[in-house]
């Protein structure tokens, strides 16, 4: 069975959505040992909030690509509709107790978020920073700096 556990790997230094991620991988580990433990309640239950937890943080980077006119926004959104659509594709057969399609999520979503967080989250997380940097009073420094000096 599948462990999922966040580790500085999976950093994309942006300390919001790291702790997004560190969640995102702890439900899946819960979600894990219950599909293992066959506890289909907690199955359903951790299924839920993590589903909830996955959807408010695409939603949380969505708008910050937005609002930063992230030239890859589409691609990045993409990846995170693919995911939605396997998800919704396999959760009414989880909710009937079918563990084989609760074994088949969390297979793709393992590969789903390593390779998602590795690239995607951080070339996004890249634009993120040097966004944040060209929006700083440093900039205006620099240009005092050069007159004091001419």
């Amino acid at each position: 069975m599948h462990r999922f556990k966040w580790t500085k790997a999976h950093a994309v230094f942006l300390p919001e959505v790291d702790a997004e991620h560190r969640n995102l991988f702890h439900l899946a580990n819960e979600l894990a040992a219950a599909v293992l433990a066959k506890d289909t309640g907690h199955v359903l239950e951790t299924l839920r909030a993590l589903i909830a937890a996955t959807e408010d943080h695409f939603s949380h980077e969505e708008r910050q690509m937005r609002t930063t006119h992230y030239p890859s926004y589409a691609w990045h959104k993409q990846q995170h509709d693919t995911l939605r659509k396997r998800v919704s594709q396999l959760v009414p057969s989880i909710e009937s107790g079918d563990g084989e399609a609760a074994i088949l999520l969390l297979d793709y979503l393992s590969g789903w978020l390593k390779d998602h967080t590795a690239l995607t989250d951080r070339m996004m997380a890249a634009y993120l920073r040097n966004y944040d940097r060209k929006a700083t009073p440093a900039t205006a420094i620099d240009e005092s700096a050069k007159r004091a000096s001419a």
